[in-house]
């Protein structure tokens, strides 16, 4: 058993790979830009160990330049990462037993959810798949930031890279989001209505919160279709 086990959590920190890929080199250019503006290397570093969360971090990054309040920065990235609190029930009905995975929960991010959305009923030994594939990301994750601030500054004379660093954790949760919508048709509904409320978002002159807009509409819409589905008992 401990052995399957092994090769569950070596398996998981395989299937982590391609999030790595995306990750790193947005790390590196979170990196580079805090460092560059003055930030301790300290506080950028403690960001993303302990925040690790992408777009709250710029964003944060963003707040403390322009200097907002504290209120208003803890309440911008509390409602940014709001979303990842309909994750729970969504990656429950694919677990089958939730036990010992709490500590899981701070580094699920939204590419690890998808990926492990799109292949956790596929894999008998779920926690130790599910701890390499949220372990292997994080490590990604902080480990370019490193990359970024001790070593990013030998990228900063190429503009062209710096572009692309910062279009690659766009892509990457793209092709993620495209793999599960593909494989799953139950997605489907959701994910038409996530693009309607976009062009909508859009359309009213709300361009900077639609994706955020979107994405609750789409998994409200999911699991509303998840409870009518449910036999009356």
């Amino acid at each position: 058993m401990a052995t399957e086990q092994k090769i569950a959590f070596l398996q998981g920190c395989q299937s982590a790979i391609p999030i790595s890929l995306g990750y790193i080199p947005v790390a590196i250019a979170f990196g580079m830009t805090t460092t560059s503006a003055g930030l301790p290397e300290w506080v950028v570093i403690a960001m993303s160990l302990l925040i690790y969360a992408g777009a709250s971090q710029f964003l944060l990054f963003a707040s403390i330049m322009s200097g907002a309040s504290v209120m208003a920065v803890v309440g911008l990235c509390a409602l940014l990462d709001s979303r990842h609190l309909l994750y729970a029930p969504l990656m429950k009905r694919h677990l089958k037993s939730g036990q010992g995975m709490v500590w899981i929960a701070p580094l699920i991010t939204d590419e690890v959810f998808a990926t492990a959305m799109t292949k956790l009923d596929t894999v008998t030994h779920q926690k130790p798949w599910l701890a390499g594939l949220a372990i292997i990301s994080w490590v990604s994750w902080w480990g370019g930031t490193l990359l970024g601030v001790y070593g990013g500054k030998l990228l900063a004379n190429y503009p062209l890279m710096s572009a692309m660093m910062n279009f690659a954790f766009l892509a990457l949760f793209v092709s993620l989001s495209t793999h599960l919508i593909i494989k799953e048709s139950k997605f489907y509904p959701a994910f038409i209505g996530a693009v309607v409320v976009a062009l909508l978002c859009i359309w009213l002159g709300l361009d900077e919160p639609a994706l955020l807009i979107a994405s609750f509409f789409g998994i409200i819409i999911h699991l509303l279709i998840n409870q009518f589905k449910k036999p009356n008992v």
